[in-house]
């Protein structure tokens, strides 16, 4: 067969159990997106998540990814990570907005908040940093060549993933047009908690990492 075919398929059917598995903020925000936003706001979010996935993607790929286990940059990265979620769960949690409009979200307001949601999260990094040394056995060259069949494998793993975020929208869309406005504030609430319960948690391993750093002096 085909090794082309070969790594489309191996990625693109990795890419699908990943995002069965995948229950981060991400995922929260895209569903309450389509429910709030209809169909418009949860592609333009979607495409955020993408566009985040693939740029970690493709910093692994060309070299970044020893970096993103350095201890410091993993101790600063979760402290910015559990800001930023709280910031974004306690908002929704006191949101005063009890209505479902089905308005379309701003274009760049609804990619950015993809983008920004899926980047905080560090189990991102270390998830495409696990990929990538799983797609690089029997690819160990050193030209770009030799590598290629990675990057093929990373981009079939980033569109299984789009797929699923856009079964996500649709669904979420759907629901969103069958709920009162009472389960809608109640579903805010929750998808607020979520990110707050994120957040708390990245928020103790910042303080763990930092707490075993001043111990140990490095």
């Amino acid at each position: 067969m085909n090794p082309w075919i070969i790594a489309i398929s191996k990625g693109y059917a990795t890419g699908l159990i990943l995002g069965l598995l995948s229950f981060g903020p991400s995922f929260f925000t895209l569903i309450h997106a389509g429910i709030q936003g209809g169909k418009r706001a949860g592609l333009r979010m979607a495409m955020g998540i993408f566009m985040s996935e693939t740029l970690v993607a493709l910093a692994c790929f060309f070299g970044l990814s020893s970096y993103f286990v350095l201890p410091a940059f993993k101790l600063v990265f979760s402290g910015i990570a559990s800001v930023g979620l709280l910031i974004m769960g306690f908002r929704a949690w006191y949101s005063n907005n009890k209505d479902l409009p089905q308005l379309p979200a701003s274009a760049s307001a609804s990619f950015s908040k993809g983008f920004i949601t899926n980047s905080l999260n560090p189990f991102v990094l270390m998830l495409w940093v696990g990929i990538l040394a799983t797609a690089s056995v029997g690819n160990e060259g050193k030209t770009f060549a030799d590598r290629l069949p990675i990057l093929v494998q990373l981009f079939g793993i980033l569109f299984a993933l789009f797929s699923l975020d856009l079964g996500k929208v649709y669904l979420s869309d759907y629901i969103g047009k069958k709920i009162s406005n009472r389960v809608f504030s109640l579903i805010t609430r929750y998808f607020g908690f979520i990110l707050i319960a994120i957040g708390l948690y990245f928020g103790y391993q910042f303080i763990d990492m930092l707490w075993l750093r001043n111990s140990t002096g490095y």
